[in-house]
């Protein structure tokens, strides 16, 4: 990986964006949550024929839903064909400042993805929210990180609230991208027993209450949260000094959000690895269908499957962003 010196300038010119699309790498035996009173369960869908190219001119009457094998209507869709808009999220602290150079070479090669009718917003993030380019604005600033005070902390769930409420009245398709290690500066702890000594750890995510305000907002914006997660434990960085067991619960916030909102994380080690993996992401979303259908309001606990098909062809291989959900 290339790494920028701490006291280097970093200056992001954000004519440059792209968008990750929908999860494949995301595990899918942990089912999506819903409570009963968000309207629709979301999912995004892409479809390939027997030879493994993609099929990108399927109607809404060409789908069909079940939900534990019983028929569902569909209550919005939208073909490949729509123009999305997305929120790119980049975090400036110090944790995340050398690897920043990563997503700036990938998001390089992403703007070549780019179709008429896209737009984009980019903004940077520390303890306060710093809008670059506003949906395709041709007035696009530079950003110093260096010495700027607001990338001395994180405040991760701002960040994440503030990109759910911009995507507010958008239409079409939408989605956001957050390059960030999820550290929130002022995470809830408590006291821990360890080798009989007392230490303070981060509390798991469901004992986090501006988490689960935070996952509660982004839930409801109906739009993925994709991360490009970093100095995490599953790719660590070089300073990092930290218990492990903090980088595990905190990469569980990330996961969670991806997941919830039918997402996805990815754990890039070096640039090599990064690159091509984001640009198959993004080939993804320009070939997807998204879709939605009212979920059961019984709120009985049970994990239920849901199953797309395409009516009267059995030549054509669905996949499914997620695959079950849970109505609370």
């Amino acid at each position: 990986m290339c790494f920028l010196s701490k006291r280097t300038v970093i200056h992001l010119f954000v004519a440059v964006c792209g968008i990750l699309g929908p999860s494949s790498l995301l595990p899918q035996d942990t089912p999506y949550s819903i409570n009963v009173s968000v309207p629709l369960v979301s999912l995004d869908v892409r479809v390939t024929d027997a030879a493994g190219k993609p099929v990108t001119d399927l109607k809404q009457d060409d789908f069909e839903i079940l939900d534990n094998g019983e028929p569902r209507a569909i209550q919005n869709f939208s073909p490949v064909e729509t123009p999305y808009s997305v929120v790119l999220l980049l975090d400036c602290s110090k944790s995340t400042r050398d690897r920043l150079l990563l997503l700036v070479s990938a998001m390089n090669r992403f703007a070549e993805l780019l179709r008429p009718g896209d737009k984009f917003a980019v903004a940077t993030f520390g303890t306060k929210i710093d809008l670059l380019s506003d949906w395709n604005s041709d007035k696009q600033r530079s950003l110093s990180v260096a010495d700027n005070p607001m990338c001395e902390g994180t405040d991760f769930y701002k960040a994440l609230d503030w990109a759910a409420k911009k995507l507010r009245g958008v239409e079409g398709r939408r989605g956001v991208v957050v390059f960030s290690d999820g550290q929130e500066s002022d995470v809830a702890r408590k006291e821990v027993t360890v080798n009989r000594g007392q230490v303070r750890r981060i509390v798991p995510p469901g004992e986090d209450r501006d988490f689960q305000k935070v996952l509660k907002t982004v839930r409801e914006s109906g739009a993925p949260f994709y991360f490009v997660a970093v100095d995490t434990d599953l790719n660590p960085g070089l300073d990092y000094a930290g218990p492990v067991e903090d980088l595990r619960q905190v990469r569980a916030r990330m996961e969670i959000l991806a997941r919830d909102t039918a997402g996805e994380i990815v754990f890039p080690k070096e640039e090599a690895e990064a690159v091509p993996l984001l640009l198959q992401i993004a080939r993804d979303l320009g070939i997807s269908y998204s879709m939605g259908f009212t979920p059961a309001k019984s709120g009985d606990g049970e994990v239920h499957r849901i199953e797309v098909r395409i009516r009267g062809d059995g030549r054509y291989h669905v996949h499914q962003s997620r695959e079950t959900y849970v109505v609370r």
